[in-house]
């Protein structure tokens, strides 16, 4: 979950690292470091722990006369070891020649350290040191075959980059598993493992895959590749260059305080994105090429794996499919299902979920499927990811980049592509014709309704400040709704670091009135439908209690009894609820987390990528 980018150019590459390195941090990662190497083997190496503006106030007191036009910077996410400069990359070697910087997690690094540490001194407790004593001591005047040793030695998930102190010419780096992509714009050549880092410098890119060597000499790149079950020769490969467009970050954040907020605000414009040229709304119909695949397949069951967020996503997903296009449908958490018996099925369709592309157990359980040729599908909002390009068929969710560490407008656009699948099933079934055709209307109106919705963020704020001294929610909701319960008590840890649950209130009377409290709130969601009743007589249950209910609802109910302040949301179709439910509980979140003074676009802890396991 660390990130590195890597400049070789005949400029200085101190103030490009800097500015990269700031792209980075709304990761939120504990420590980060630059190295820079000279023509004449000079390094220039500073660290610092938390924030990037330490490491630059660092580096600017340093005075240099010297140009660096090879460099690495690095962002690291605690895993092996604390937040120490000794534990902070780059690591280098004992006769400090070698350095290198690693993304990933090096898994038998006790057993290579307990025989290295007969030789050398380690100076961290981190797994990634253990890779740079190794150049030393199987270092073969070789940086690949060496390279290649080392890949044969270590067990575990990498991205390596590595500057040789005697060749400062040249930068190497090679992968397993961790991404890394190669950028270029004009002569100059970057490396990085984030889409983001560069997307607003570079034109084009070049994805590395699994197993292969990028060797930069000369302001040129070079792609080696072997075979790794058999450690055969290393071969010299080509690749074509792929496009990017620049926009696709949009770092600004406009008249808004945060990341997150102006996120939310973007939401109106996904909708619209993801419905362009799928949807005639005129005539209620969808066009799509790969809908229309998708539909010339067998399908009797299909699988869903993600986590988090996505997971919460995914399992709206499974009422619809079973409600709408009548096909068994369930959601599985992707670390369990990847150490779990799998059972291939040729009519079962697997569809995996990562916002990043790039996480980690959701990669390695499509790679487990996908040796079973079974048939799998990708929502996908980054298009260059790695899962992306390994699955059968793909929808681009259209939410573009998010800023901010807590998933939404991703989370929407991936639950409207979702909807899209399952109407588009729905109807190549013939099923509910009539139904069918409501459903299109309504989606019409979505844009519309969360425009409607963020104009009551002042209402929100007021009960969100009202409310953010609580020590501990429930979000107790019902049927199509338990999921996004589940996602709003996560937004709600996530950014304010309140302790918050979510159950089905169906389940109230079996253990959750035990921790009645009268500081306790409870945000219901009681929408209008066949349920309503029934959530009522569990709202009572609350308030004999004296527990506090915010009520999210579809509309001014006269039975004040029954709550101590409402949220009101536009009133449709049962189908379509979870969309008009999000936005209130996550401005209740974000607001509940402002008037704490948190940072919640780096949530503490959190990582928006998780590239190991």
């Amino acid at each position: 979950m660390c990130w590195i980018f890597a400049y070789n150019w005949k400029q200085d590459s101190i103030s490009f690292l800097l500015d990269w390195l700031k792209n980075l941090e709304y990761r939120w990662y504990d420590s980060a470091w630059i190295v820079w190497l000279s023509e004449k083997w000079d390094v220039f190496l500073e660290k610092s722990v938390w924030k990037v503006s330490n490491l630059t106030t660092k580096v600017a007191l340093k005075k240099r006369d010297i140009i660096y036009p090879v460099g690495i910077a690095h962002t690291r996410w605690a895993t092996h070891g604390g937040v120490t400069e000794d534990n902070a990359h780059p690591h280098y070697s004992e006769s400090k020649r070698f350095y290198i910087v690693h993304n990933g997690i090096i898994e038998n690094y006790k057993e290579l350290r307990k025989h290295l540490e007969k030789k050398y001194k380690f100076y961290s407790e981190t797994d990634s040191e253990v890779v740079a004593k190794l150049l030393e001591e199987l270092y073969d005047w070789d940086i690949l075959t060496t390279i290649q040793k080392i890949s044969q030695t270590i067990i575990g998930a990498y991205a390596l980059a590595i500057i040789d102190k005697r060749h400062p010419d040249t930068l190497v780096w090679t992968k397993l598993w961790s991404p890394m992509i190669i950028w270029i714009e004009d002569k100059d050549i970057f490396l990085a493992s984030d889409i983001n880092a560069l997307s607003g410098v570079a034109s084009e890119f070049v994805q590395m895959e699994d197993n292969e060597i990028v060797v930069i000499k000369d302001w040129k790149y070079t792609i080696f590749s072997w075979n790794y079950s058999t450690w055969s020769c290393l071969n010299k490969i080509s690749r074509n260059c792929e496009k990017i467009e620049k926009n696709f970050k949009k770092s600004e954040k406009w008249k808004f305080d945060t990341f997150t907020e102006k996120e939310i605000n973007e939401i109106p414009e996904v909708i619209e994105n993801v419905f362009k040229w799928r949807i005639n709304f005129e005539t209620r119909t969808i066009h799509n090429e790969t809908l229309q695949e998708l539909n010339e397949h067998e399908i009797d069951k299909i699988e869903i794996i993600a986590s988090w967020s996505s997971y919460f996503a995914w399992y709206t997903w499974t009422y619809w499919f079973r409600e709408i296009a009548w096909i068994p449908a369930e959601v599985r958490i992707s670390n369990e299902f990847l150490y779990d018996t799998f059972i291939p099925d040729s009519k079962t369709l697997y569809i995996f979920l990562s916002q990043s592309g790039e996480t980690a157990d959701v990669r390695e359980c499509l790679k487990m499927v996908k040796s079973k040729w079974c048939l799998t599908f990708w929502i996908v909002n980054v298009v260059w990811s790695t899962i992306a390009r390994m699955c059968d068929m793909w929808l681009f969710s259209h939410a573009w980049s998010e800023i901010w560490v807590a998933s939404t407008k991703n989370i929407i656009g991936q639950l409207w592509v979702l909807i899209l699948m399952a109407i588009s099933m729905w109807l190549n079934r013939n099923l509910q014709y009539i139904k069918w055709k409501e459903i299109i209307s309504e989606l019409a109106k979505l844009k519309w309704i969360f425009e409607k919705e963020l104009k009551q963020t002042k209402e929100i704020k007021k009960l969100a400040k009202k409310y953010s001294k609580t020590k501990s929610l429930f979000f107790l909701w019902r049927n199509l709704l338990y999921p996004i319960a589940q996602e709003g008590s996560l937004k709600l840890k996530e950014l304010s670091y309140i302790h918050s649950e979510a159950y089905s209130s169906w389940e109230m009377k079996h253990w959750p009135l035990a921790l009645v409290n009268k500081d306790f709130l409870c945000i219901f969601l009681n929408l209008k439908w066949v349920f309503q009743e029934k959530t009522n007589s569990n709202i009572k249950e609350v308030k004999a209690r004296n527990w506090i209910v915010l009520w999210v609802i579809t509309k001014w109910e006269n039975d004040e009894e029954l709550y101590d302040d409402i949220i009101e949301v536009p009133e449709v179709d049962k189908l379509i609820s979870p969309f008009v439910c999000l936005l209130p509980v996550w401005l209740f979140a974000l607001h509940t987390a402002t008037d704490l003074w948190r940072d919640v676009d780096k949530p503490q802890n959190l990582a928006k990528s998780v590239t190991v396991e």
